[in-house]
């Protein structure tokens, strides 16, 4: 039996995979804020980052990873869900307080993290649509034209406020991720989880701030 069967056969494996492969796409959402973050720039540093990255082989291999990490990381949160669900029975809706010890937001979060989930699945399919699967517009890759292209998208106000939604639902659900993922670790400990949650509230507000704080320079623009 392979580790994925494994895992897949456990409810603590699937939280273990629900993880890794949460936190794999933190770290791609930081390196692709990142990029993205130098379209700001008057010169050519956005065009140049992006005619580097289709015309080397990291597009090919983050479009792998991704294809492999977010479904399953879409599936196992999705599973859990079930899980829980079935755990806590009829009478297990009915109520509405938790024993755990977290603040509101942290609550909140944890009790939302299933629709918000499903919420950056609609989000993410239109972003990959919108910047990725137009093939007549991946010519200006090609031709360094990128930013162009991008101002001009979201400079349109349904777009632009629809990524400025998108940005912070990304944000809010990575502040309960990062926090579920060290729990999956086993990582509960009363000096490094309030550390924990701080620099995961951190980390999602620069995300969220980070990717939103586009659209609406261009909007204002």
């Amino acid at each position: 039996m392979s580790w994925l069967t494994r895992s897949l056969s456990s409810f603590s494996g699937r939280k273990l995979l629900a993880a890794v492969t949460g936190l794999v796409l933190v770290v791609f959402l930081i390196i692709h804020l990142l990029g993205n973050l130098q379209i700001f720039s008057d010169s050519d540093a956005f065009n140049h980052y992006a005619k580097a990255l289709h015309d080397g082989p990291l597009i090919l291999l983050g479009d792998i990873g991704l294809a492999i990490t977010f479904p399953l990381h879409m599936a196992m949160v999705i599973w859990l869900a079930i899980d829980n669900a079935r755990a806590r029975g009829p009478a297990g809706y009915k109520k509405h307080g938790t024993k755990q010890t977290r603040g509101f937001a942290s609550v909140l979060a944890s009790k939302t993290t299933l629709y918000g989930g499903l919420v950056l699945i609609a989000f993410t399919i239109i972003h990959v649509w919108h910047f990725r699967l137009h093939h007549e517009e991946m010519q200006a890759f090609a031709a360094g034209g990128n930013r162009g292209y991008v101002i001009q998208e979201l400079a349109n106000p349904g777009w632009g406020l629809l990524y400025i939604v998108g940005s912070l639902v990304v944000g809010w659900h990575i502040f309960h991720g990062i926090q579920a993922s060290f729990r999956s670790f086993g990582v509960n400990h009363p000096r490094y989880t309030p550390l924990i949650v701080r620099t995961g509230m951190g980390l999602a507000t620069v995300l969220a701030l980070g990717f939103a704080a586009i659209p609406v320079w261009i909007l204002l623009g």
